[in-house]
């Protein structure tokens, strides 16, 4: 799995305007697991964003943020989209969505696995 933190909240407002309508997509695999993607993740996120006056407008928790299969079949009203998943995610999401501002919510660290006991382990770093 890719293992990923989340980037702390005022570096991903930082690249925010109040103005722009903002779209939060979030991973459900890797992202999940490392409990900075799924649903819980990006409903805190976008709570976090409309108390500070944001227009969120899009919410999406979609199975592999990496995979073009699922990411290209949103139809998103945000002028930014904030994705919650690795830098695969991202970098897929910055090619299918060109006309749109994409940050990136999250830093990829490595690769890792996770135990019985939902500890993760970072195998190869990067």
């Amino acid at each position: 799995m890719i293992v990923t933190i989340a980037n702390p909240y005022g570096l991903i407002k930082g690249q925010l305007k109040k103005w722009k309508k903002i779209g939060v997509i979030s991973c459900n695999t890797c992202a999940r697991i490392c409990e900075t993607g799924g649903k819980e993740a990006m409903e805190k996120l976008v709570a976090r964003l409309r108390a500070d006056g944001f227009e969120v407008v899009d919410e999406d928790v979609i199975p592999m943020t990496c995979n073009l299969d699922f990411a290209e079949k949103g139809d998103y009203q945000g002028d930014i989209l904030i994705i919650l998943g690795c830098d695969s995610g991202f970098a897929t999401f910055q090619a299918l969505y060109p006309n749109k501002r994409i940050v990136n919510g999250n830093k990829t660290v490595g690769l890792g696995s996770r135990d019985r006991n939902g500890n993760i382990f970072i195998t190869e770093k990067i």
